[in-house]
């Protein structure tokens, strides 16, 4: 890492002053990415003097240096109007003072506690922010293969140790500067996450589903109920499970177009705290949270119906296929094959009818069309099947979100462990559409 670092000239009365004030800034020269308290940091406190940053080369602050100006924005709030003066006007001549300031607001919220390191991230870890960078923003000056990332890491009150990542947009000369484009796109998600939160915390539902709208093209009813189950579904893992206002939430990562926040669970034991993560992403104005909370798979839709009749009986040890009932209910099969054995030596076979594919275990005779097993797998493909809350191929993906809202989160997996078979409906989607349903049974 550089040991460079901006030259801070104190402007005082008295040889004595004057010969601490250039102490530190010596200091400041010699050290490496630690800081030391803000205190100390030889930037005047509410009452201190006036103070100058400036370039060691005398023409703009370069890439090491302009970190320490971010850090000194965040642990000194009531000089940011002065730091912002200091920085050369080439480099910050896209934005306002006011966008200068927002930002390091933010990012004051983001590093709770006191800074104590800088550095510069990985290779790997700098791909990884320039990746998400790309997919979630296209028009951004500089590309994000121009930007290097750097860590600021903080101690908090209670000793834990945290870091927060900052991009350093880079002109072609690789000399830094604050790119509206991209303090822009994090400002307004991170404000968005605010209000999103917000409306978590104080249970408005208007509010959240607002929220949950905006920018969005809603076409169909099934969409906007859809919408209106999630924020129900929102309000009310919230109020249980997710401890509410401002104390309860950290941004731990800002690209433009992506945030993941961290929240504090409510749990009895106050010595033992749990937290989740929640990735927010915006896309063209678009938001989007994604709330990984648990679905589980309502009983009605681990069954199958064809022409409003039950397709396989459900039993206490698992769904049963029996050629006798299904071939008289679907017809002949197009193809009745083994394809294997279990480690116990049963018979692994496979039955096809038009939309239909069904996976057992049991005994089947392939010659004269004969087979009886336990259900491991059922395929549907066609319309004409649908389960018992009518999910069938061909409906919107909002008719499967009315039921299971945070079924995207889920991997489109929704579960029921509770039973004693385990049961599993995956989700195949293509264009918004249901393609294909499997219910898998354990």
């Amino acid at each position: 890492m550089s040991r460079m670092r901006p030259e801070i000239i104190m402007i005082k009365r008295g040889p004595k002053r004057l010969i601490m004030g250039l102490a530190l800034a010596a200091l400041f020269l010699l050290s490496a990415c630690a800081l030391v308290p803000p205190a100390e940091d030889g930037i005047g406190t509410d009452n201190g003097p006036p103070f100058i940053l400036r370039p060691q080369n005398e023409k703009y602050f370069r890439e090491d240096e302009w970190v320490r100006i971010i850090t000194l924005a965040i642990s000194n709030p009531d000089q940011r109007d002065k730091i912002w003066e200091s920085i050369p006007s080439a480099q910050r001549s896209e934005i306002s003072q006011s966008d200068f300031l927002r930002y390091a607001g933010f990012l004051n919220d983001c590093l709770p506690g006191t800074i104590s390191s800088f550095y510069r991230a990985t290779d790997e870890e700098s791909e990884t922010m320039r990746v998400h960078a790309s997919k979630s923003e296209k028009q951004l000056t500089p590309k994000p293969s121009q930007a290097a990332f750097w860590w600021i890491k903080a101690r908090t009150s209670d000793l834990r140790e945290i870091k927060f990542a900052v991009p350093v947009t880079l002109d072609e000369s690789g000399i830094p500067y604050f790119s509206k484009s991209w303090l822009q796109r994090q400002a307004s998600l991170y404000d968005y996450v605010v209000l999103y939160l917000d409306a978590l915390s104080t249970g408005s539902g208007p509010a959240l589903s607002s929220l949950l709208r905006h920018n969005l093209d809603v076409r169909t009813d099934a969409q906007d109920y859809a919408i209106e189950r999630r924020v129900k579904d929102l309000l009310a893992y919230y109020s249980t499970n997710v401890v509410s206002g401002r104390g309860g939430y950290r941004c731990v990562e800002m690209m433009p177009g992506r945030a993941v926040f961290e929240e504090l669970l409510l749990t009895g034991d106050t010595g033992n705290q749990r937290s989740r993560t929640v990735v927010f992403t915006e896309t063209g104005g678009s938001y989007r949270a994604d709330e990984k909370i648990p679905q589980i798979l309502d009983q009605a839709d681990s069954v199958l119906f064809f022409r409003e009749q039950v397709l396989f009986e459900a039993g206490e040890s698992g769904v049963r296929i029996l050629s006798s009932s299904s071939i008289k209910l679907l017809g002949i099969p197009l193809s009745l094959d083994i394809t294997g054995e279990d480690e116990k030596g049963d018979t692994i076979f496979r039955v096809t009818w038009p939309g239909l594919e069904v996976e057992a275990l049991g005994s089947c005779d392939p010659d004269s069309l004969s087979f009886d097993g336990m259900i491991r797998q059922i395929h549907v493909s066609y319309s004409r099947f649908e389960t018992g809350s009518g999910l069938r191929p061909g409906n919107s993906v909002h008719e499967l979100y009315l039921r299971y809202p945070f079924a995207r989160e889920n991997g489109y997996l929704i579960q029921d462990t509770q039973a004693a078979v385990s049961r599993t409906l995956a989700v195949q989607l293509e264009s918004d559409y249901i393609a294909r349903l499997t219910l898998i049974f354990d």
